[in-house]
């Protein structure tokens, strides 16, 4: 991979003696020069905004590039049967992937439409692809409430994936409303303990 992306193997030495500083190796420079890529995907705002919890951007990265084990990833594994890969969130029979969970099924789909509905969307959407391409083209920039929507999406995804976990692990459910409110309390203890968040906290208050 790093012969096809600098071409030769001279190619590799120079860029990594430019990590050199001060006669030490920089080993985040390295990193920085030979692993990531050069090319910003338009989601990247959407899910690493730094108001956001880091173990909620994760799992967003990880739906993000279909790499969360959802069952029909882990039925593709041979992890699991093909008789063992129904959405637990829902009653409807559909197989667990990642387009169905956020935002199709019928469970998710109400938690989200709490969520737009607490935020006075203008637009509403349950189509994963939709609402991603919305958010990275439509609700970009540091707009106090456009970050306070990124922060909902980011804080829905996690609280609906761990409701999943729930139900599979430890047979314990809750109501769409009881995953709003989660998503509430998850968004307004970030909010009011960071003072960074002025015009943030005066939109919380005002919903």
């Amino acid at each position: 991979m790093l012969l096809l992306k600098f071409g030769s193997v001279d190619n590799i030495e120079a860029v990594i003696t430019e990590c050199y500083a001060a006669d030490k190796l920089q080993l985040s420079a390295v990193y920085k020069s030979l692993i990531q890529s050069t090319n910003t995907v338009p989601w990247s705002k959407t899910i690493w905004d730094s108001c956001l919890y880091p173990k909620h951007s994760f799992i967003m990265w990880l739906v993000c590039h279909s790499r969360l084990l959802t069952k029909d990833r882990l039925g593709r594994m041979g992890i699991l049967s093909s008789n063992q890969t129904h959405c637990v969130l829902c009653n409807r029979q559909e197989m667990e992937t990642s387009n169905h969970i956020f935002f199709e099924c019928q469970f998710s789909a109400e938690v989200w439409n709490l969520v737009m509905e607490w935020l006075k969307y203008r637009w509403w959407s349950c189509v994963w692809g939709l609402v991603l391409n919305w958010y990275s083209y439509s609700l970009k920039g540091k707009g106090p409430m456009k970050k306070l929507k990124r922060m909902c999406l980011s804080t829905a995804v996690y609280m609906i994936w761990r409701e999943r976990n729930r139900r599979i692990f430890q047979g314990k459910r809750k109501l769409p409303a009881q995953i709003l409110s989660d998503i509430k309390f998850s968004v307004f203890a970030k909010v009011l303990n960071d003072n960074s968040n002025v015009h943030m906290k005066y939109i919380l208050e005002n919903l």
